[in-house]
């Protein structure tokens, strides 16, 4: 059993599902997101079906996204402070979103106000599945026996070595969030351009590679892994997609034919938030490398 003198605390970006905070023992901070003018909170009561979601946008509706707030943080916090625990808070990626800026004030602020507890927050510089990640390998070694200070340590080592791949179905998505030019988004659908993203060491979603066709695209993530995964490290694997779950299954099948390290697979959903800005049928691929570096395949 963990010591039981901290609580782990992360964002909903990290795309678990509900039941795993529950049954691990890690406090969430729900991230919002409004839809059709109206305001949901994600893993909560108040939130839309994943497929009902995603049936929404490909309708047409236009989702939008919050960060946490400064009140909502501080709530969290200040509830496990005076249970008498520290906090240890692992959040989405700074490059991404203001919620890790917002709670490093929170953690200053409470200090302050509570100079016998430790508010700790580590950026993962990532999200999803690659942040979820980060939150299981957390979670097994708090249960090892990981005191504050180790567990803060070991997440700050593996999280730049989180490996994060993507394929997006839809180019217009990421021309909405600012990553494509509305021309390539135009021809590269009339192309059947599929671009494979990663995420680099800053935490910056970023692509890498383009290539035709959606098969041709999850070929090009297995290659990618072959070619830089540590073998001995990634006995279990995150495949998370958006309402896609038969292309992220093919995937994982190329992935265990290929790579027999590779013991088991945990498939989630990409939830709202980050799929809001990744739009349906995207698939992504989370590992542990040496580092973020893309090699060519």
């Amino acid at each position: 059993m963990y010591r039981n003198e901290y609580i782990i605390v992360t964002d909903s970006t990290t795309d678990m599902g509900r039941e795993y905070y529950v049954e691990n023992n890690v406090r969430l901070v729900s991230m919002h997101y409004v839809i059709d003018d109206k305001e949901y909170v994600q893993y909560t009561d108040n939130a839309l079906g994943t497929k009902e979601f995603y049936d929404m946008v490909r309708a047409g509706s236009m989702p939008k996204t919050s960060q946490v707030s400064y009140e909502s943080l501080t709530c969290t916090f200040e509830e496990i402070a005076k249970e008498g625990k520290d906090v240890f808070y692992l959040a989405f990626s700074s490059a991404l979103s203001g919620t890790c800026q917002t709670a490093n004030l929170v953690a200053k602020d409470l200090s302050e106000k509570y100079p016998e507890r430790k508010f700790i927050v580590v950026d993962s510089i990532s999200a999803c599945g690659g942040e979820g990640h980060i939150l299981n390998n957390c979670v097994r070694k708090r249960d090892g026996g990981y005191t504050l200070e180790e567990l803060t340590a070991y997440a700050e080592e593996i999280k730049g070595r989180t490996i994060h791949l993507f394929t997006v179905n839809d180019l217009n998505h990421l021309h909405r969030g600012g990553r494509l030019s509305k021309m390539s988004a135009v021809l590269g659908g009339m192309l059947g351009i599929k671009p494979i993203l990663h995420f680099n060491e800053l935490g910056q979603l970023l692509p890498y590679s383009k290539v035709r066709g959606r098969k041709n695209s999850l070929e090009a993530m297995a290659k990618q892994m072959e070619k830089t995964y540590i073998p001995e490290e990634n006995e279990e694997i995150f495949i998370n997609d958006a309402d896609s779950r038969e292309d992220a299954e093919y995937l994982g099948k190329l992935i265990m034919e290929r790579m027999p390290a590779v013991k088991k697979i945990r498939y989630g959903e990409i939830g709202a938030v980050i799929g809001a800005h990744a739009g349906p049928g995207t698939v992504a691929l989370f590992y542990l490398g040496k580092d973020r570096t893309i090699v060519e395949v």
